[in-house]
C-alpha cells in the first residue's frame, strides 16, 4: 500500500470522487446522504467541482494509489452576514478510518480558513452517535454549539440527534 497523499481536488478527480462517495455512502450511518439517493453523474461533478473552484471554496481529497478513499469540502458562507463562516463535510472509506486523515484534512481545512482574509469561524454538523468523528473535532478545538433532536431518521426507524460544532480560527468569538 502506497502513502496517502492529501491535495485539493481537480477535474480530473471527478469520477474516482463519485466512486469514493458511493462507497462510503453504502459504509456508514454516519452520513446524510443514502446510496440509493447518490444519482450524480460525472457532468453533474464536475460542475460541482467547477462551482466550487469559481467561489473559492475547498474541495480536500485523500488519495492511495491513485484512488480517492476520502474527501472534505468546504462552503463559504453565501451571504453577507455569515460570510465569516465556512461549513464542511468529510467522508472517509472504512477500511481507512483510524489513520490520522480526517485530522489531516481538517488540519489543511483549518490553515486554509485561517489564512482567508474572510473567513473566521469553521462550522459542521455530526450525528450525536458518531463518537469517532465527534473525537476528532474536539481534539481538534470544536465545540458542540447546539443539538438538532431525532433530526435524522433511519431506514429501520430509528432516530439521531445532529449536534452543530463550530471553531474560530480568527478571534474569540466574543466581539
Amino acid at each position: 500500500m502506497g502513502e496517502i497523499i492529501v491535495r485539493e481536488a481537480t477535474r480530473d478527480d471527478a469520477a474516482s470522487i463519485l466512486e469514493h462517495s458511493r462507497i462510503a455512502f453504502s459504509e456508514s450511518r454516519n452520513l446524510l446522504t443514502t446510496p440509493e439517493e447518490f444519482t450524480i453523474t460525472v457532468e453533474e461533478e464536475l460542475r460541482w467541482l467547477a462551482d466550487n473552484k469559481a467561489k473559492n471554496n475547498l474541495v480536500l481529497v485523500a488519495e492511495q494509489d491513485n484512488r480517492i478513499i476520502g474527501m472534505l469540502n468546504a462552503q463559504r458562507g453565501s451571504r453577507k452576514r455569515v460570510q465569516h463562516n465556512c461549513q464542511f463535510g468529510i467522508s472517509i472509506q472504512e477500511a481507512y478510518c483510524n489513520n490520522g486523515i480526517g485530522t489531516r484534512m481538517i488540519r489543511m481545512l483549518l490553515d486554509w480558513a485561517a489564512l482567508d482574509p474572510i473567513i473566521e469561524k469553521v462550522n459542521l454538523e455530526v450525528f450525536s452517535h458518531n463518537d469517532r468523528g465527534i473525537h476528532v473535532y474536539e481534539k481538534l478545538g470544536f465545540k458542540v454549539e447546539g443539538r438538532k433532536e431525532r433530526h435524522a431518521k433511519f431506514e429501520d426507524g430509528t432516530y439521531a440527534d445532529e449536534y452543530v460544532m463550530g471553531r474560530f480560527v480568527k478571534g474569540s468569538g466574543k466581539e
